[in-house]
This record gives structure tokens, C-alpha cells and sequence, in this order.
């Protein structure tokens, strides 16, 4: 299949409500529209994940990072933007004060984990919904996150609504992001 009918194909099912799983800049992720509560709680009930625990929204523009968590200081930006130029390790950033998007996202002291994903297909797929996306491992709740395609759960395959068929013979680079908090221009690392 081509990136462009995966993509289309892929923002039909988010537009519908129901979830995926898709290629991301780490490991191959559960996905679903970030505004969509019950799309939400489904991918929980598939990774048997308690509902209160947060996930990672991926947004694919500076834009939307702005309208999920207002101004964002000129030091995280510069972390931001040197993050995608360097290509490293991506980077989740942990904000305060965020504006409300679905409750289950925030963590007991009112933050959002948001990466500004270095992915073509996922920001892609962000752009054309036009929204948000979550973004969780696609492993049942405290087992090994999958290196790659093959190593996904059977039951995580037969659970999802939509499997993107598109790069399922890449190793992933990295199996997780980087996980940081910026307080008052200080860096607090949260997970490496």
C-alpha cells in the first residue's frame, strides 16, 4: 500500500472513532482521535491499562502544540526545535496549565505529555484529521514493548480496528522517547 491511501484509510477510521495501530518515531503505537473519549478508553481496555493513567498526545506542528498548551517558553522551544533538527532521540515534554482535551490525559497534578513527532506518517495522519493523536506502546499493560512489527501480540492485532500496512518490516530506532519537564528553564528528566 501506498503512504498516501494508509494515510487516508487511517484518518477514516480515526474519523469514525475507533483506533489503530500505526508506525510511529519510536515503537508501533495504539492511536486514536485525542478529543474522542470512548476511542480513548477502548485502547485502554485493549492493553488492560487503568484509564486514570495518562498517554501521550502527538501533535505534528508548533501550531497545535500551541493550542493544546497555550504559550510555550522560548527555552522549551529551542529544546523543541534543536530536538528536530538534530534528529535525536524523540522528546516528550511534560506541560502544566494545559487546556483540557479529554480528562484521562492528565495526570494527577493537572499535566499533558505532548511530543512534536519527527514521524512523516503520523504527521501526516495529524494534519489530514486535523486533531491530535494519542499515542501508547502497542503491549498489553506492563508486559515488553514490541522492537518491531513481529514481535506485536497476536490479541493486540485481533483487538485494534485498523493495522496501517505500511513499514512493518523496520526496526524501530528507538523504543521509547525521551520523557522531560521544563520548570522555570531547568530541565527535570522524567525518563531517558
Amino acid at each position: 500500500m501506498s503512504f498516501h491511501i494508509e494515510v487516508e484509510k487511517s484518518v477514516d477510521i480515526l474519523k469514525k472513532g475507533k483506533n489503530l495501530l500505526y508506525p510511529t518515531d519510536t515503537v508501533w503505537g495504539l492511536g486514536c482521535d485525542a478529543f474522542n473519549i470512548q476511542a480513548i478508553k477502548k485502547i485502554c481496555e485493549i492493553k488492560n491499562r487503568n484509564v486514570s493513567k495518562s498517554m501521550i498526545v502527538l501533535v505534528e506542528s508548533i501550531d497545535r502544540l500551541h493550542q493544546l498548551v497555550g504559550k510555550i517558553s522560548l527555552f522549551t522551544k529551542k529544546i523543541i526545535l534543536n530536538n528536530l533538527v538534530k534528529k535525536d532521540k524523540p522528546i516528550t515534554i511534560v506541560y502544566e496549565n494545559t487546556k483540557k482535551i479529554a480528562s484521562n490525559f492528565f495526570r494527577q497534578d493537572n499535566t499533558l505529555a505532548v511530543r512534536l513527532t519527527h514521524d512523516p506518517f503520523c504527521s501526516c495522519l495529524i494534519r489530514n484529521l486535523d486533531r491530535p493523536i494519542i499515542s501508547t506502546s502497542a503491549n498489553l499493560s506492563g508486559f515488553v514493548t514490541p522492537k518491531s512489527f513481529s514481535e506485536i501480540s497476536p490479541y493486540i492485532l485481533n483487538k485494534t480496528d485498523y493495522v496501517v500496512n505500511f513499514r512493518r518490516e523496520e526496526k524501530v530506532n528507538y523504543t521509547s522517547s525521551s520523557i522531560i519537564k521544563v520548570v522555570y528553564n531547568q530541565v527535570k528528566i522524567l525518563r531517558m
